[in-house]
């Protein structure tokens, strides 16, 4: 790590912002979407505290290592100086709503341009440890959980959710991964957070557990390469089947991932369980329940049956008085999830346990 200081000027000038655009993904982004009234709360804050404000360091990652000249030292702290030329960019990893909020107000208050900034300069071509290094930092301002599930991949759960949903052909390109909450007009399925509760189902049979419990499970369940890669493979065949069979998801699956005819899953939302968060839990819980109590050589046919026994439209029978009100509202509470999915669970006939989801990995 480089330490040291910017004048505001020339950081605005060296450094250099990738924000990923809300909705979208934002694997290829170095940074998170712009939340423009967080600028805002910066500027106005610097503007009225002109004279006494605090402003936090920039931590900032360099592809390429600067010129660098340091005095020879046994000591993990050298003192030196680092040339910067015109050419030398450094980008963002934590802080870019503050150097956004520096350059507004650089636009009509030049003088604030000679005084500093400290930035913490980290020497890193990986996008994947920038995102890493962003989740470690990002304690001020809250990451969305959408988000923070494609960041913090020292999370085991995170770490197979991110392989699920690039492998599968219903939900890659499908999935916001942005945002807090998912538009009625949004042409993607799910938030990405939702499509973890699904996999939280999957492996525990309950999307609402602690943290703590989470962490002992996947301690136990995801800590090795094989054990994720068996959990990756095993979800993928369950979707697979579902894409197939299961309306409307295998009509979703032949329509492009862009483009005017992806409107229609604007209107599938409205008409099935299966397109909102509370059936995609289902399907995990049931899922859970079929890995549990059902020979393996059966969990395809159990499949298909969850697929086409199941009337996944909002009116079915089946979902009122569990999760469907009277007023045609879905609840998305334990209580009530957990009463639909024993209904869909007789419906297709799962019995006792006589296997596991891990099987001779768990």
């Amino acid at each position: 790590m480089i330490s040291t200081a910017f004048p505001l000027m020339v950081a605005v000038r060296q450094i250099k912002t990738d924000s990923a655009k809300k909705g979208e993904s934002a694997r290829g982004s170095t940074n998170r979407p712009i939340i423009p009234e967080h600028v805002t709360n910066i500027q106005r804050y610097l503007e009225a505290n002109r004279e006494r404000y605090i402003l936090p360091p920039l931590t900032l990652n360099v592809r390429d290592m600067p010129q660098l000249h340091v005095a020879k030292s046994n000591s993990g702290i050298r003192l030196g100086f680092m040339a910067i030329g015109d050419e030398t960019s450094f980008y963002i990893t934590d802080g870019q709503h503050r150097l956004k909020a520096i350059e507004e107000i650089l636009d009509h208050d030049r003088e604030l341009g000679r005084e500093g900034v400290s930035v913490m300069i980290i020497v890193e071509p990986e996008i994947a440890q920038i995102h890493q290094d962003f989740a470690d930092a990002a304690q001020t301002k809250p990451i969305p959980a959408s988000l923070l599930a494609v960041y913090n991949t020292r999370e085991p759960v995170n770490k197979v959710l991110s392989l699920i949903v690039s492998g599968s052909r219903i939900l890659n390109g499908r999935i916001d991964e942005t945002s807090k909450t998912l538009s009625k007009n949004s042409s993607s399925l799910f938030l990405l957070n939702q499509a973890r509760q699904f996999v939280k189902e999957l492996l525990m049979g309950d999307y609402a557990v602690s943290d703590s419990q989470l962490a002992v499970r996947t301690a136990r369940d995801l800590s090795t390469e094989a054990q994720r890669a068996a959990f990756v493979q095993r979800a993928g065949d369950l979707l697979d089947v579902l894409s197939e069979h299961m309306e409307p998801w295998k009509t979703i699956v032949t329509l492009p991932k862009s483009g005017p005819l992806t409107n229609r899953i604007i209107d599938f939302r409205t008409e099935y369980i299966n397109l909102t968060a509370t059936g995609l839990v289902i399907i995990g819980r049931v899922a859970f329940e079929i890995y549990k109590t059902v020979e393996e050589h059966q969990w395809r046919d159990k499949f298909i049956r969850l697929a086409k026994d199941i009337d996944w439209k909002r009116g079915a029978d089946i979902w009122k008085g569990t999760i469907v009100t009277s007023d045609g509202k879905i609840l998305t509470n334990r209580r009530p999830i957990s009463l639909a999915a024993e209904r869909v669970k007789d419906k297709i006939d799962i019995g006792q346990k006589t296997s596991s989801f891990l099987g001779n990995n768990e």
